[in-house]
């Protein structure tokens, strides 16, 4: 970091600028920028120049063309981007083509002027005016390649290496190809217009992988929308030999580009002997092995279950009859195996598919569910997959299935095996403490001081076990029992309920939002924020004046906000981020709507005015 003293004066009245400059040793190769009133010397850092309210517009007014990153320091996406935006820095100083970063927490008020709303925000400037913000991928090469085109006027992008779609070419081109990613989107779209550069760049990474991205507008195509029962925009499906495979991946080039390129690959690993099959099976998960005589019909549609369970199952598949005969394995058979930690006088070791035929979308719902033991080990990784099923008890304790522990382990295990057996309405398993300690925490559980505790989960509510001292089966078996009658109470983290309601937007706590949301018979409009949200804090003065607005011209519908870090939010909703608004129909009342605009009183004005069951005074004045 270099230290600088610089003084510009500027007398308007002689028309003379003065720079007075205090240089330290080895400030030498600190860069001189020409501009507005004489000469500045300007910060580098990594090759990215440092711009603060002082120098912007000596820096950003003489450039053909300059990308500027807003950041803040404590951003997380903005630490990510850094070492991405130093490569393209230094590549691009080498063709006199430079970027810079403003910290937008120290120089508020440039960022302010800039509309910055979110971090990291880059915006491309030319001779000093905004042109337009930056929505492509944060990589290296597409920062490169972008400043480029806009530096040079004689820039000529490389061709489009994504194929376009209609349907009279959709079958011939799917059909031909392993493998296809194809975009479903909108023109108009902005979520769609900020994929594109993200899509065409891993289209052109991704050409040598042999792996084919293309697109379809849904605008004009919508046959094939309809077809493949397209709902929103964009929507990606992968295509494999025209089968069709949700797309579970990232949205950026990168990851784009990571999950197009695993799935190129087989999911299912061959194996050819008896040791291969004791070096590779999985320890504490089930495997899944087909046995085929040649890669026939019912191969193609394993092969197509095994894609569709990627990554959440360890996948192999034989023709060697040696192998099939130490397995106990049928020509043209499925067979799941359970590892030896999940073996008890309670639970199968083995799970045949044995129809002669079959296809992908039957194999992979029985597969996923016979993966699933009596009473397996939760985790992070396997909680959307196997553990959706509600209701769950799950049993949090020390787990940890390493020989050194092993035995620790199954012993509260087996505590908990009769009560899932005589209870197999009920999906049971263990966890980690310390991986689902945040869990525990939303249990309230967090300062039970005990070894062992256990939490049941409905589609809507969360009830936690009174901790015991000492865990039993008898223990457990009696908390199901009195779970299963509603005798035990849910618990919801929440602030207290306010004695009074002062302003002109209700205030919610988890332990009202029952009542003031789902019960009224009044529409609600309701605002999920963190007190520490720099974008819930701007939209808090639009807000109350909507509130109040509403309050005299349509009075049925309650605007209300909720601390969504300090309450359980409600299972009717799905917060993100921050802030998330929805509104709840007074008739609708387990559909709520999200609202999607720019936050804008007009805007959030319409959205009410548009879902709202009374349409309120239509000839009330708006307070503008």
């Amino acid at each position: 970091m270099y230290r600088l003293l610089v003084a510009v004066l500027v007398s308007a009245m002689a028309g003379v600028c003065l720079a007075e400059v205090e240089q330290t040793d080895g400030e030498a190769d600190i860069p001189v920028v020409e501009g507005f009133g004489g000469e500045v010397k300007i910060e580098e850092e990594s090759d990215v120049l440092v711009l603060t309210n002082d120098n912007f517009l000596h820096v950003v007014g003489p450039k053909t063309a300059i990308l500027v990153e807003f950041y803040a320091p404590w951003c997380g996406h903005c630490k990510r981007l850094e070492p991405e935006y130093a490569a393209a820095a230094k590549e691009l100083k080498e063709e006199d083509i430079r970027i810079a970063k403003v910290d937008a927490t120290v120089e508020e008020e440039l960022a302010k002027k800039y509309d910055v709303s979110g971090y990291p925000t880059l915006k491309l400037f030319k001779k000093g005016q905004f042109v337009e913000d930056y929505r492509g991928a944060r990589t290296a090469g597409a920062l490169v390649e972008y400043m480029r085109m806009h530096a040079d006027p004689n820039y000529t992008p490389p061709p489009s290496e994504v194929v376009v779609l209609s349907a009279a070419n959709f079958s011939k081109v799917l059909e031909s190809k392993e493998v296809v990613l194809v975009d479903f989107y909108v023109t108009g779209c902005r979520h769609c217009q900020a994929l594109e550069p993200d899509f065409e760049g891993a289209a052109r990474d991704l050409k040598e992988e042999g792996v084919t991205l293309a697109k379809v507008n849904a605008q004009v195509e919508s046959d094939l929308s309809k077809e493949y029962d397209i709902k929103g925009y964009p929507t990606l499906i992968v295509f494999r030999k025209g089968r069709q495979f949700e797309y579970k991946g990232r949205r950026d080039q990168e990851g784009i580009v990571e999950y197009m390129k695993e799935q190129v690959k087989l999911p299912s690993r061959e194996v050819t002997t008896v040791l291969e099959t004791s070096n590779n099976f999985a320890r504490t998960d089930a495997n899944i092995i087909g046995y085929f005589p040649e890669k026939n019909d019912m191969f193609e549609e394993y092969v197509a279950t095994a894609n569709e369970l990627r990554g959440k199952l360890p996948f192999f598949h034989t023709f060697d009859s040696g192998v099939a005969s130490h397995l106990k394995l049928k020509e043209n058979t499925i067979t799941v195996i359970m590892p030896e930690i999940y073996h008890s006088k309670y639970e199968e070791k083995v799970f045949r598919y044995t129809k002669a035929t079959g296809t992908y979308k039957e194999m992979a719902p029985w597969i996923t569910k016979k993966s699933v033991p009596l009473v397996g080990q939760l985790t992070k990784e396997n909680q959307a997959f196997k553990y959706e099923k509600r209701p769950l008890i799950v049993v949090y304790y020390d787990v940890n299935f390493s020989h050194q522990y092993i035995k620790d382990t199954q012993f509260i295990r087996n505590k908990i095996l009769p009560v899932a057996d005589k209870y197999r309405d009920i999906t049971f398993a263990i966890a980690n403490e310390e991986q689902f300690e945040d869990e525990i925490k939303s249990l309230g559980l967090e300062d039970s001081g005990e070894n062992v505790n256990v939490g049941a989960f409905s589609a809507k509510f969360k009830y936690p076990m009174e901790p015991e001292e000492d865990f039993s089966t008898d223990v457990l078996e009696e908390f199901v029992k009195q779970y299963k009658k509603g005798k035990v109470q849910p618990y919801l983290k929440s602030q207290p309920v306010p004695k009074r309601q002062d302003g002109p937007v209700k205030v919610l706590v988890a332990r009202n939002f029952e009542d003031e949301v789902m019960k009224t018979e009044k529409d609600v409009l309701v605002e999920f924020y963190a007190p520490w949200c720099g974008h819930c804090k701007s939209l808090e003065p639009v807000y109350k004046k909507l509130a109040k607005q509403l309050a005299k011209s349509n009075p049925d519908v309650v605007v209300a906000k909720m601390d969504a870090t300090a309450n359980d939010v409600h299972p009717s909703f799905k917060v993100d981020g921050f802030p998330t608004l929805y509104f709840v129909k007074a008739d609708q009342k387990d559909n709520p709507i999200a609202f999607s605009g720019d936050r804008s009183l007009k805007s959030l004005k319409e959205f009410v005015s548009q879902e709202s069951s009374s349409k309120g005074d239509k000839t009330a004045k708006d307070e503008l």
